[in-house]
């Protein structure tokens, strides 16, 4: 059950690269001149969607089975603190995304406040992990 929790983020953290580099290319279309470049819209959003779905039921999850384990939560310092410093960016990160989805038109901020709010959501992902590793170590391996 302990391990619910980090293999569900570590499917999410992976998923979130790819949806990342679909991203990059539409930012290297309209902000850099790159053409010959294609945009997978659907697949972008609809993935994109899934990995902060996951993200989401992935701190779902955490809480639970820190409850379950420890029978207390918010234990684990830096990666809970992370984690709820997480949910406001993926609140507008979905919002933005459905936004643009079911109004397009063109836009120059809302695509770039997207696109760096989401870019800041993958580095903390990786600062999840790093501190998930310090929790797996320190408090469940032992």
């Amino acid at each position: 059950m302990v391990w619910i929790h980090p293999a569900l983020q570590g499917l999410g953290l992976a998923l979130s690269f790819y949806v990342l580099l679909l991203g990059w290319r539409r930012f290297g279309m309209v902000h850099l001149g790159r053409a010959g470049l294609t945009f997978a819209w659907k697949r972008h959003v609809s993935l994109g969607g899934l990995t902060i779905g996951i993200w989401l039921a992935g701190i779902c999850l955490g809480l639970g089975v820190s409850w379950w384990t420890w029978k207390v939560v918010f234990i684990t310092n830096g990666h809970y603190q992370v984690g709820l410093a997480m949910l406001p960016l993926m609140v507008f990160g979905l919002a933005s995304g459905r936004v643009m989805d079911r109004r397009k038109a063109r836009r120059r901020l809302l695509p770039l406040a997207h696109g760096l709010n989401n870019l800041v959501l993958v580095a903390l992902a990786l600062v999840q992990l790093a501190t998930g590793i310090g929790v797996i170590r320190d408090m469940i391996l032992p």
